[in-house]
């Protein structure tokens, strides 16, 4: 089968390779892909800044598929089952993050895309207790951005909340910053203004439609953060920072008033400084969060079920897998919000 590959450590090496097809064990069960989402993750591998990845490696970790084959050890799913799956392909089932159902914290967790072999091919291998059953309401493509809302419900709904009547500000007008604005609306926030930078006009005229409020480009609040007479400092309740640029933490404890809480949510590599002792002066809460478990993903397809999420929104391109290099390129660029690539 055909499936694109990071071949090996350095900055490239991602080329679309034929590569055998997978044979599943007795606990898995085996799908065709239908669609999969390229992830701000999948080109940090593609440029090297990813660490810890295993090469060769078939990328892809946000993709819904039917059931093509089960082992003989499952009895959830039978061939024809519409799916979508989680990211954790391979926990260790035994360590106290295991055994008290947050696996996604587990020390020895391997990933789709970047510990094994992921969803940017034909078929992927996954083990049956992450996989999910599709209500008939909800379309394949969209299933494939499923895994980016589910990260959002766990963030603002498990590790931290927002709470109705808050007033919220989001960096990053990515999906997962999107679907941030969309879900604390959702929980009652009163207010939602969302940052970008000049290079996302696109993406944030896309907000308005999840629920945004507010619209403002990052230099634009950094520059009235600096002001004496600032409107932004000391406004919000909650900041949630779902960008990979670490340079939000700064503004985001400026403009978040006593009392209030930062939400990290994005994937970065980079370096943060910032005014550490504002997070003392101010009294206020940082909350990390990583990946999702099993209810989280099931709240999410609930959203999704019920008419509360609308993920096609965030569609704006669908590619052939010989196609994949632009489909990069539509992500990279910020041109594209998800870009799903299929088989």
């Amino acid at each position: 089968m055909k499936a694109v590959v990071k071949q090996r450590r350095g900055e490239g090496f991602v080329e679309l390779l034929e590569v055998p097809e997978p044979v599943i064990g007795d606990s898995d069960v085996l799908l065709a892909v239908n669609a999969t989402g390229i992830c701000g993750s999948d080109l940090m591998i593609l440029h090297d800044f990813f660490p810890g990845y295993v090469a060769p490696v078939i990328l892809g970790h946000e993709f819904s598929g039917v059931v093509k084959e089960t082992g003989k050890n499952t009895s959830k799913f039978s061939v024809g089952d519409r799916v979508v799956s989680e990211t954790h392909a391979y926990v260790c089932g035994s360590c106290r993050f295991c055994n008290s159902g947050v696996y996604n914290l587990c020390m020895s967790r391997k990933g789709f895309g970047y510990g094994l072999d992921g969803a940017l091919a034909k078929y992927v291998k996954v083990r049956e207790p992450i996989v999910h059953r599709l209500p008939d309401s909800i379309g394949l493509d969209e299933a494939a951005v499923m895994e980016p809302l589910s990260v959002v419900v766990n963030a603002l709904t498990r590790n931290s909340r927002i709470s109705d009547g808050e007033s919220v500000l989001v960096f990053g007008p990515g999906p997962i910053g999107l679907l941030a604005v969309r879900v604390s609306k959702l929980l009652g926030a009163r207010n939602v203004t969302i940052v970008g930078t000049e290079h996302s006009r696109k993406r944030l005229s896309l907000a308005s439609t999840l629920g945004a409020d507010d619209v403002l480009l990052d230099k634009d609040l950094r520059d009235d953060l600096l002001s004496s007479g600032s409107k932004f400092a000391d406004r919000f309740d909650a900041a949630i920072i779902a960008t990979g640029n670490p340079d939000a933490f700064e503004p985001a404890l400026r403009a978040l008033r006593k009392a209030g809480k930062v939400i990290h949510i994005g994937e970065s590599t980079k370096q943060a400084s910032f005014q550490f002792s504002l997070i003392e002066k101010k009294n206020l809460t940082v909350q990390g969060s990583f990946s999702h478990n099993w209810p989280v993903w099931e709240e999410a397809i609930d959203l999704v079920k019920n008419g509360k999420v609308d993920l096609s929104k965030l569609v704006t391109h669908k590619l052939g897998l010989v196609d994949w290099k632009k489909g990069f390129d539509f992500a990279e660029s910020r041109e594209g919000v998800k870009v799903l690539i299929k088989p």
